[in-house]
């Protein structure tokens, strides 16, 4: 984490940001996105373990399963459309080279205080 802070202080700012967003490119994204993120195994394990506890799994039907599942993807998904929105008005309001700049410098900064943090804490 050191290195990666130190490297981060260091670089030129050169970040791209990409123009053609056809509507096919951001669908697949969004798409591929998702199935990522419901296929995630800790997230299986932790929804499993709880979902017992929460709902009588012998009095289900499958309007139930169509209703949980449709709560799954809304719930999950919502949360990762709310960090893309997010990371796409930050990117957009470091457009400068200037912000470009701190943001990397901001970042470098922590990257190299967690490693020295975790370094001292060993």
């Amino acid at each position: 984490m050191i290195w990666l802070g130190i490297s981060l202080l260091r670089s030129k700012t050169r970040i791209q940001v990409p123009t053609d967003r056809s509507a096919s490119t951001v669908s697949a994204s969004l798409l591929s996105g998702l199935i990522i993120t419901l296929g995630d195994v800790k997230a299986i394990f932790f929804y499993a373990s709880l979902f017992p506890a929460f709902v009588d799994l012998t009095t289900l039907d499958t309007s139930d399963i169509a209703a949980i599942i449709v709560l799954t993807v809304v719930a999950v998904g919502g949360v990762k459309l709310g960090y893309a929105y997010s990371a796409i008005r930050v990117l957009s309001l470091a457009k400068g080279i200037r912000a470009q700049s701190a943001v990397k410098k901001t970042a470098g900064g922590f990257m190299l205080g967690a490693g020295a943090y975790l370094m001292v804490k060993a």
